[in-house]
């Protein structure tokens, strides 16, 4: 009944698509594009007098390193590894007032964005930590799908990691948020905070589409494993578990199972290609800190 209806050695893959190696998820970090604006804002000349002036050199050179750093958190986030905090104490929480001068200007943002990242990656981490439990590498083993616990544990899994994609997403969008109002709180009296707004929001404009778009493959990614699961589910008895692989007594669930997997790859290879993106883009803001060093 089951000899010659087989998935041609195409088995269930034992990773979720997108998420190589150890099953992990794609941070939404939301504070790349801040990390690099004052190398923005150097670059269209808004802070050509900064650097002769030691006090703002030093100033510019401590926000260029928390940029710096949180660029290779990110950089490890993507690949899968867990990031250090950020080096020193971590500032005191506290109110956002209005900066008096270019000095005061690079040490809040400066103190925000430390208060912020530092904050975002304790709750980012939590999300990873919790997501490594899940195995997302074993929802859709062949064992697993063919077994009614096996099944059952990939469903609950699938749905939780889900969760945490958009928990991940949420954490993110209000990283940004703050950060967002903190600095317009921070730029308003000073004369060219127009400039230093606008050219805030188009740095992370970029990142922070790149971001949607990393969001909506996992879950489009999740989403399609849990319709194989199902897809299982229904067929039940006509599917076995055959040299390792799955063997379909139905030509019909054969094929319904064999267009999820294409999908699902699909999926993996579009995540492959925004890493990529993404790696270009942490290239081209380090480039910019280096281009505008002191």
């Amino acid at each position: 009944m089951f000899a010659n209806l087989r998935t041609s050695g195409r088995t269930a893959p034992r990773r979720i698509a997108a998420q190589r190696g150890q099953g992990q998820i794609w941070l939404v970090w939301g504070l790349i594009g801040a990390a690099v604006v004052l190398a923005a804002l150097v670059g269209v000349g808004v802070y050509m007098g900064v650097k002769r002036q030691q006090d703002n050199r030093r100033e510019l050179a401590a926000l260029r390193a928390t940029g710096n750093e949180l660029i290779e958190q990110q950089r490890r986030f993507a690949n899968g590894e867990t990031a250090d905090p950020l080096s020193g104490s971590a500032p005191e929480a506290g109110e956002t007032v209005p900066a008096r001068d270019n000095t005061e200007l690079l040490r809040g943002f400066n103190a925000l964005l430390r208060d912020i990242a530092s904050r975002t990656q304790q709750r980012q981490q939590q999300v990873a930590a919790e997501v490594a439990t899940l195995q997302l590498d074993r929802l859709l083993a062949p064992e697993r799908l063919t077994s009614a616990a096996g099944r059952r544990a990939s469903r609950e899994a699938t749905r939780r990691y889900m969760q945490l994609i958009d928990r991940s997403a949420a954490i993110g969008e209000q990283a940004r948020g703050e950060l967002r109002q903190r600095a317009q709180i921070l730029v308003s009296r000073l004369p060219q905070r127009d400039t230093l707004v606008a050219q805030m929001e188009n740095s992370s404009a970029e990142r922070s589409a790149l971001e949607k778009r990393m969001v909506r493959n996992q879950r489009e990614a999740a989403e399609l494993s849990l319709q194989v699961v199902e897809l299982i589910e229904r067929a039940r008895t006509r599917v076995q578990l055959q040299d390792g692989g799955l063997a379909f007594a139905r030509q019909q669930d054969l094929d319904a199972y064999n267009r999820l997997i294409e999908r699902i790859q699909a999926t993996e290879q579009e995540q492959q290609r925004l890493k990529r993106l993404n790696a270009e883009l942490l290239a081209k803001a380090q480039a910019r800190f280096a281009a505008h060093g002191p």
